[in-house]
């Protein structure tokens, strides 16, 4: 899926949250973004309630009238809304939580900005037109 229908996703996501009718469904999300982020870090037992969250959120999207006469698409497109939003929210919880992975991160950020002092995009043949200097950076 490309950025733009990611983006087109996670906005009819929220203009659907925002409905009275959805409630329920944010109660449900908020409820498990903060007993997920109260929880010490388990990448097993997180990983597996993660995934067990949005299955069951999906299902109940497939049942309520928001949703009602959707193609699979447009149910795709939400559970990928709930799953930016939810990722987003626990961003820094889910991601480098360990300190083992976050001083393997920083280890790889100091390679890579090595790297980027001598190779340039020119020697990788990317065209002129694709050397965005911002992106690079």
């Amino acid at each position: 899926m490309e950025n733009a229908d990611v983006f087109l996703g996670l906005q009819d996501f929220l203009e659907r949250m925002r409905q009275p009718s959805a409630a329920d469904f944010v109660k449900s999300i908020k409820s498990f973004i903060v007993s997920f982020s109260n929880n010490a870090p388990d990448p097993e037992r997180d990983s597996a309630a993660v995934q067990a969250f949005f299955a069951n959120m999906e299902a109940a999207f497939r049942a309520h009238p928001l949703w009602a006469g959707c193609s699979e698409e447009e149910l795709d497109s939400a559970g990928e809304g709930l799953e930016k939003y939810v990722m987003t929210k626990l961003f820094t919880r889910v991601f480098a939580s360990l300190p083992d992975d976050v001083k393997l991160d920083e280890q790889l950020s100091e390679k890579m900005a090595l790297v980027q002092q001598f190779v340039r995009p020119e020697n990788l043949d990317i065209k002129p037109a694709f050397q965005n200097e911002t992106s690079w950076l």
